[in-house]
C-alpha cells in the first residue's frame, strides 16, 4: 500500500510529508494529530508490505516496543493501531537524525567515542535485561535525542519464551555486514547476547572508521580499541564477550589505555611480576590474576606488548596450557605474533620462541588451529633469525605428529612455505600421510 502527503490514516493523522525512506516494511512519515493530543512533531511508522511475515513482524515490534514504556533509552511509542490496514504506530520525531550523523564529530575524539559507545551499551543493556535480543544493531537503529540515544526498529527483536519465531531465512532478515555467522546456520531463530555483542561490534567500528563492516581493518583504530571490536566480532560466539558489562568493561580499559588514565605498564608490569613471584614462592598461581595480565596486555600499544614479552618467564607458558586458561592462548599468541615479527630480539632468541611455542604444540586438549598458530610462530621466528636450534625443534614438532586432524593443519603450513628449511623433513620421518605428501610436494 502506498501512503501519499495529504492522506488520513485511521480518520485521525494527517500525512505531512515523508521523513526517512530506510525502513525495512515502508517508509516512516511525517504526521499531524488532527485530535491534537501531541502537541510536539511526531512520525508514523507503518507497513506498506502485505506478506503475513511481514505483518507478524511489524506487530512485534508495536508489541515489544509498548513493553518499554517510559524507558528513556528505548524509543516510544505514542499511539498505534496494530489491526488498521495498513497497521502502524506513532513515535516522536528525533530531529538529530541516526547515529550516522555522527561520525564526523567523533573523529579523533576519543572522549566523545567513549561517551556515545557506552550510550548504546546501556539501550542495548535495557533490552537486554528483559532478556530482549535485538537481532538487527547497526548505526541508523540508534536514534539520536540531544546529548542522549534510543534504540529503535525493533522489527527482528526477540522476547523470551517466544512462539512466533521467524520461519525465512536469515539472509532475508537483518543487515548483512553486521549478522553474525551463527545467524546463518540457523541461529537467528534462536538467538543471545553475544549475536547483538557482535553487532554491536560492527556498528562500532561502522561509526568510528565509515568502513564497509564485512571484513575488519585495524588501519584507522587504535590498536586497544580495535582488540575489543575484534573479541566483539569473533566468528566462534563462544569467544566473543559473553555479556554487555564484559565488553563495557573491555572498552573502559582501551579507552583508559588510550586517554592515559592509568599507569597501565606499570600495572601490567606488577601482575606478571605477581604472578611469577606466586609462582617461584608457592608454586601456584590464582587464574584470576592470569586472565587480568592477559586482558590488560591485550590493550597495550604493540611496542609495550613486544617488550612484555620479550621479558616473559617460561613458566608463564607453561600454566596457559591448564584447563582454565586455554581458553585464552589464542588472543596471547596475537600479541605473541607481534613480538616474534617484530624482530627486536637477538638471533639465539627464537630457540627460546621455538620452545615457549612448543609447550602450546605438544598439549593436545589444545584445539589443532591454535597449536597450528603456535607452530608457525616457532617457524617463523626460526627463519627470520636463521637459528638452526629453533629449526630443529620445529621438525621435531612436525614429526611427532600422529593425529589426522592435526595433521592437516600442519601440512597447510608447510605448503605455504614451500622455500623454507621445512622442505629438509625427510618424509618417512613423519607419521601423518598429509604430512608427508606436503613434505614430498615442496621437495619437488
Amino acid at each position: 500500500m502506498h501512503i501519499k502527503d495529504g492522506d488520513i490514516i485511521d480518520e485521525r493523522f494527517e500525512v505531512c510529508g515523508t521523513c526517512s525512506e530506510a525502513g525495512g516494511m515502508g517508509p516512516i512519515l511525517h504526521v499531524k494529530d488532527l485530535e491534537e493530543e501531541f502537541e510536539n512533531e511526531i512520525v508514523l511508522k507503518y507497513c506498506r508490505e502485505e506478506d503475513e511475515e511481514y505483518i507478524k513482524r511489524f506487530r512485534r515490534e508495536a508489541r515489544l516496543l509498548t513493553e518499554f514504556a517510559g524507558n528513556s533509552k528505548v524509543v516510544q511509542i505514542l499511539h498505534h493501531n496494530v489491526n488498521y490496514d495498513p497497521p502502524y504506530f506513532v513515535m516522536p520525531y528525533y530531529a538529530d537524525g541516526d547515529l550516522t550523523n555522527l561520525a564526523e564529530e567523533l573523529e579523533g575524539d576519543l572522549q566523545r567515542q567513549e561517551e556515545i559507545i557506552n550510550s548504546m551499551i546501556a539501550c542495548i543493556a535495557e533490552l537486554h535485561s528483559q532478556e530482549v535480543f535485538h537481532r538487527d544493531i547497526k548505526p541508523q537503529n540508534f536514534l539520536c535525542d540531544g546529548d542522549s540515544l534510543v534504540v529503535s526498529d525493533f522489527g527482528l527483536g526477540m522476547e523470551p519464551n517466544s512462539t512466533s519465531r521467524f520461519t525465512s531465512s536469515s539472509m532475508f532478515w537483518g543487515t548483512q555486514g553486521y549478522l553474525p555467522p551463527e545467524f546463518q546456520r540457523g541461529g537467528f531463530k534462536h538467538a543471545d547476547a553475544s549475536g547483538d555483542i557482535f553487532m554491536l561490534g560492527k556498528t562500532i567500528y561502522v561509526l568510528l572508521t565509515r568502513q564497509n563492516p564485512t571484513y575488519l581493518v585495524d588501519e584507522d583504530l587504535p590498536a586497544p580499541l580495535f582488540h575489543v571490536i575484534e573479541r566483539s566480532c569473533d566468528l566462534d560466539k563462544k569467544r566473543r564477550y559473553q555479556t554487555l558489562s564484559a565488553l563495557k568493561q573491555a572498552l573502559g580499559l582501551a579507552f583508559d589505555v588510550m586517554l592515559n588514565r592509568g599507569g597501565w605498564i606499570g600495572e601490567v608490569n606488577q601482575l606478571i611480576a605477581t604472578i611469577k613471584d606466586r609462582l617461584i614462592n608457592e608454586g601456584k598461581y590464582k587464574s584470576s590474576e592470569v586472565i587480568e595480565f592477559l586482558e590488560k596486555l591485550s590493550l597495550l600499544e604493540h611496542e609495550d606488548q613486544v617488550r612484555i614479552c620479550l621479558d616473559l618467564d617460561k613458566r608463564i607458558f607453561v600454566i596457559l596450557t591448564h584447563e582454565k586458561l586455554r581458553g585464552h592462548v589464542d588472543d596471547f599468541l596475537k600479541i605473541y605474533k607481534e613480538m616474534v615479527e617484530s624482530e627486536n630480539y637477538g638471533w639465539t632468541f627464537a630457540e627460546t620462541i621455538a620452545n615457549n611455542m612448543e609447550k602450546f604444540f605438544k598439549e593436545k586438549e589444545i584445539p589443532p588451529r591454535t597449536r597450528g598458530k603456535a607452530l608457525e610462530l616457532a617457524i617463523e621466528a626460526a627463519i627470520r633469525m636463521n637459528r638452526f636450534a629453533a629449526m630443529d625443534t620445529c621438525n621435531a614438532m612436525i614429526t611427532s605428529v600422529d593425529n589426522d586432524d592435526m595433521g592437516v593443519h600442519i601440512a597447510a603450513i608447510i605448503q605455504d612455505k614451500p622455500d623454507s628449511f621445512l622442505s629438509g623433513i625427510e618424509p618417512s620421518q613423519c607419521k601423518c600421510d598429509s604430512i608427508r605428501a606436503a613434505i614430498r610436494a615442496i621437495k619437488e
